[in-house]
């Protein structure tokens, strides 16, 4: 074999191990990244079971991956996400309220109605003759409605207390003791290094409401 031909060889085995190790590493990275993945929403059920041990946690199975990816999309923890829930209905996925709120994230049906657009339709709640809760009560689509309501929220509050505040008393709202427990929550919750809890700010955006107004 010529010289040529060896350099060759050589050149085209060390570019095979090249690209094979490059290709095993993103492997190992891949699986590694599911390992971690799966071990954050067996914490977050673990978390859910332990505050409501009556929570029916087979309804719940997507419920922590949704929850992640949705803090994510409003650019906060999803540790005060998961306290949010904990504060408005304790983790009781039928909890219903006395102005009507359902669910997880006690969540207006009419309030979730302004987000199908975006979201999709929903099974409305009967709560009269034979009681049916419909979607809300399911803890996937509660918290799908509730966070696209908080997110249009955030589009248009400063900071995530007057965020909050409106989201449990309304545009008007002035209930800051709310703020005071899901922060109380979050701290609590913060503890828990395998929730894995990091803090961002919100971004900005062109909030639904806002639109509705001007129309």
């Amino acid at each position: 074999m010529s010289r040529h031909s060896k350099a060759l060889a050589l050149l085209t085995l060390a570019c095979a191990v090249l690209f094979g190790g490059v290709s095993l590493t993103r492997q190992v990275i891949a699986v590694a990244g599911a390992a971690d993945a799966e071990r954050l929403n067996r914490a977050i059920l673990d978390y859910v079971a332990e505050k409501n041990p009556r929570a029916p946690i087979g309804a719940f199975r997507q419920f922590p991956e949704l929850l992640v990816t949705e803090a994510q999309r409003a650019n906060l923890d999803h540790c005060l996400v998961l306290a949010q829930a904990e504060v408005e209905s304790d983790f009781r996925h039928d909890a219903v309220g006395s102005a009507g709120e359902i669910g997880l994230f006690q969540i207006l049906p009419s309030t979730a109605a302004l987000f199908e657009p975006q979201l999709g339709r929903f099974k409305r709640p009967v709560l009269r003759g034979h009681r049916d809760l419909g979607d809300l009560a399911n803890p996937q689509v509660n918290t799908r409605f509730a966070m696209a309501y908080l997110r249009d929220i955030l589009a248009r509050k400063r900071n995530i207390k007057d965020a909050l505040t409106e989201y449990n008393g309304g545009p008007a709202g002035r209930r800051s003791h709310y703020y005071r427990m899901v922060m109380g929550a979050y701290v609590e919750i913060l503890e828990r290094a395998e929730l894995r809890c990091r803090f961002r700010e919100a971004p900005r955006r062109e909030p639904v409401l806002a639109m509705l107004v001007g129309v």
